[in-house]
């Protein structure tokens, strides 16, 4: 049953539980670009939900196109990098009590830079490439410094651990 209907997002009440969708999109995907110097590339921007910068994975929600070719997409409009290739790792609620969002993980292969990125339609994103080797403690800095680290760079760091 619907409870509340915004402008982007729908309350729905299921069996006593509340949660949240969004009317563009169900599902979304993370993209982990690590380039042959061993260095991730990242973004930054600002989220009103949490009123802090946000660093995370290239990532956004699967519209018009389908997951693979969304992450590709989303990797050279976010940080103006492309790949030769985007292989799905994995697939996941983000996070189940409040939302109904599933996000598929890839990881790109052949990454290099091709133009600016920062995002479209104001989207005012700012690009991180930054060293495996010293990324914990780069993060608990972004972090000292007001940001939030979303979870799904943790995810991107677990599989980047597994391959690299």
């Amino acid at each position: 049953m619907k409870v509340l209907e915004g402008k982007h997002v729908v309350v729905f009440e299921r069996h006593g539980w509340e949660f949240v969708e969004r009317k563009r999109a169900r599902e979304a995907v993370a993209i982990l670009a690590i380039t042959d110097d061993k260095k991730i590339v990242l973004t930054e921007q600002f989220r009103a939900p949490v009123q802090y910068g946000v660093v995370d994975l290239p990532a956004g929600l699967i519209e018009e196109y389908g997951p693979e070719e969304t992450a590709r997409r989303e990797l050279e409009e976010e940080t103006g990098f492309t790949c030769d290739e985007a292989v799905l790792l994995t697939s996941c609620a983000t996070s189940p009590g409040i939302t109904s969002e599933i996000v598929h993980f890839y990881r790109a292969k052949g990454v290099r830079k091709i133009g600016p990125g920062g995002g479209v339609d104001g989207e005012k994103i700012r690009v991180h490439v930054t060293p495996l080797d010293g990324i914990d403690r780069w993060l608990r800095e972004m972090a000292l410094d007001w940001n939030v680290i979303d979870v799904k760079v943790w995810v991107g760091l677990h599989f980047a651990s597994q391959s690299t």
